[in-house]
């Protein structure tokens, strides 16, 4: 509604006032105040139709803005865990070159002791006595070791479990059993059996509570709770990581994954 209109519509009371012969001063200014108060009114209303038209524009823009941020926040929680998973691949498959490099080194050393030690008409050192052991039975604890990784990655998870399992049971003084035994959790998260593996991860806790395995276990058992729909227990365990290795690579994972829960990184 213009103020044209507005004013049309005071027109005949305007011409109903000269019509009568008798207009004052007074009748003059009333009409003008009439006409003044009329046009704001109209100035008002169209001032709050403008307004809710831009607030509705404002409220489909949010809208579109906020769906396209949830639609972003789901596609980057899903490449930040695919991305997740292949850095801790990779990571266990150079530590277990790693750990097959310094058993084959430690190999070397033994026998290159039983040959001088056979040579000098000496009994073998006890470190060598052990590992004839082991290695009469069957295989070493090295060779045991590379069977079940060579079986990990060849995505044969059972044969995997059962030999890093084995290693665990046969070689628990051994520097590495605190990885097997990680290993063991790491073939049921694979098998995508989480409970399994959460039960895993804790026995490595209760054997090896120094293993330097722990940030990584921690860290795997809050996922693996998540997979079971257990949100608090996950947190728990999140933050468990953030406040027992600050400075870890778990540690930032945490804090990541805490905030895509909407939980605080403690």
């Amino acid at each position: 509604m213009g103020r044209r209109p507005a004013l049309a519509l005071l027109l005949p009371a305007a011409a109903a006032l000269f019509a009568g012969g008798c207009v004052s001063g007074s009748d003059i200014e009333r009409l003008q105040r009439q006409v003044a108060g009329v046009e704001k009114k109209v100035d008002a209303l169209a001032a709050q139709a403008s307004s809710r038209e831009e607030v509705q524009k404002l409220n489909d823009n949010l809208a579109k803005q906020s769906t396209a941020l949830l639609r972003s926040n789901a596609e980057i929680g899903t490449r930040f865990e695919d991305l997740l998973r292949e850095m801790q691949t990779l990571a266990g498959k150079l530590e277990d070159a790693n750990r097959r490099l310094r058993e084959v080194s430690q190999q070397l050393a033994e026998q290159q002791a039983r040959a001088g030690a056979g040579a000098a008409g000496a009994a073998p050192a006890a470190g060598a006595v052990a590992a004839s052991a082991g290695a009469g039975k069957g295989s070493s604890p090295s060779d045991l070791f590379a069977q079940a990784t060579a079986d990990y990655q060849r995505g044969q998870f059972d044969l995997a479990r059962q030999g890093f399992q084995e290693y665990v049971d046969t070689y628990q003084k051994s520097e590495v059993a605190d990885d097997a035994a990680y290993w063991v959790g790491e073939c049921f998260a694979a098998q995508k059996k989480p409970r399994e593996a959460i039960t895993s991860w804790e026995r490595l806790f209760k054997l090896f509570p120094e293993s330097d395995k722990a940030p990584a276990a921690h860290l795997k058992k809050g996922l693996a709770h998540l997979d079971l729909g257990e949100k608090a227990q996950a947190i728990v365990e999140l933050q468990f990581v953030v406040h027992e290795y600050p400075r870890s690579d778990e540690a930032k994972s945490a804090r990541q994954r805490l905030r895509t829960l909407g939980a605080d990184a403690r």
